[in-house]
């Protein structure tokens, strides 16, 4: 049977035996596989990778969404230590998984100490590209946690939060650690300007999108006419008049200009345009 583990899925996967001890429900999960330890481990290696874990999966590091499955995660560790650190279940369970299978989860394991947080972003992108949005957050999020420092995961979470249609503000956050990590990212900078004018932010936006510009004034996504402004049109004062003074502690609205600008460039970053 092909083992499809993976340390960040709500579930573990089901590996069933021949037979079942009497009493127990070992054949909803692999205690093995929920403390990423090899079938063979010792009782010590066991404790260990327990108490590793507790502490990763604790419910009090997380919250909302996150602290759900953390504390879903954290009563699997107990029930699979639980059951692990029994000798005479262990033993029990050990003498029921074929060689072949034990082997295989040995490897598996390896395999899993073995990845590196880039490796957890790939899996990520991929699950991303399939349509696997919630796989793809959690993916993400684990190889944010395992290093914080790169960019382009920011980017990669940021996608995959406007996808889902959430908070915009989780979207925002995500973009603002990509620029503090890569201050020249022409593109995240463009889709916070579009971000915070939707959020009814012009000033952040104006100040995103001239940041854009004078990091690569000719990217291709910025190359683009500038718009005509023509008499009589909204937000355009009449030639020869002063547009009215703006009352005091207003901040004005945006140029109709920029907004249209701002549309423009979300269009051509998202191929909606």
């Amino acid at each position: 049977m092909e083992i499809g583990y993976h340390p960040l899925l709500k579930h573990c996967p089901s590996i069933l035996f021949d037979a079942q001890v009497a009493g127990s429900s070992w054949n909803l999960m692999n205690p093995f596989n929920v403390l990423e330890v090899p079938p063979d481990a010792s009782p010590e290696d066991i404790k260990a990778a327990y108490h590793r874990l507790a502490k990763r999966w604790h419910p009090d590091r997380y919250t909302g969404d996150e602290k759900v499955e953390a504390e879903a995660k954290f009563r699997e560790l107990a029930e699979a230590f639980s059951t692990l650190k029994d000798s005479t279940k262990r033993l029990a369970l050990q003498q029921q998984m074929p060689k072949a299978q034990s082997a295989g989860l040995a490897a598996e394991f390896d395999s899993a100490q073995e990845r590196t947080p880039e490796d957890w972003a790939a899996l990520a992108k991929t699950a991303f590209d399939e349509g696997k949005v919630d796989q793809a957050r959690a993916l993400i999020h684990y190889a944010i946690r395992l290093d914080s420092e790169k960019s382009h995961y920011q980017t990669l979470l940021a996608s995959i939060l406007e996808r889902e249609g959430g908070d915009l503000r989780s979207v925002v956050k995500a973009l603002e650690s990509a620029v503090r990590l890569d201050p020249r990212d022409v593109e995240s900078h463009i889709r916070l300007a579009n971000h915070f004018q939707t959020l009814g932010m012009a000033a952040r936006a104006q100040r995103h999108l001239q940041l854009a510009k004078e990091i690569s004034p000719n990217h291709p996504m910025l190359r683009m006419p500038s718009p005509k402004s023509k008499q009589g049109a909204k937000g355009s004062a009449p030639r020869g008049k002063k547009p009215p003074a703006g009352k005091k502690g207003k901040v004005p609205d945006p140029p109709v200009g920029l907004i249209n600008q701002l549309k423009d460039l979300w269009g051509r970053l998202t191929g909606k345009g």
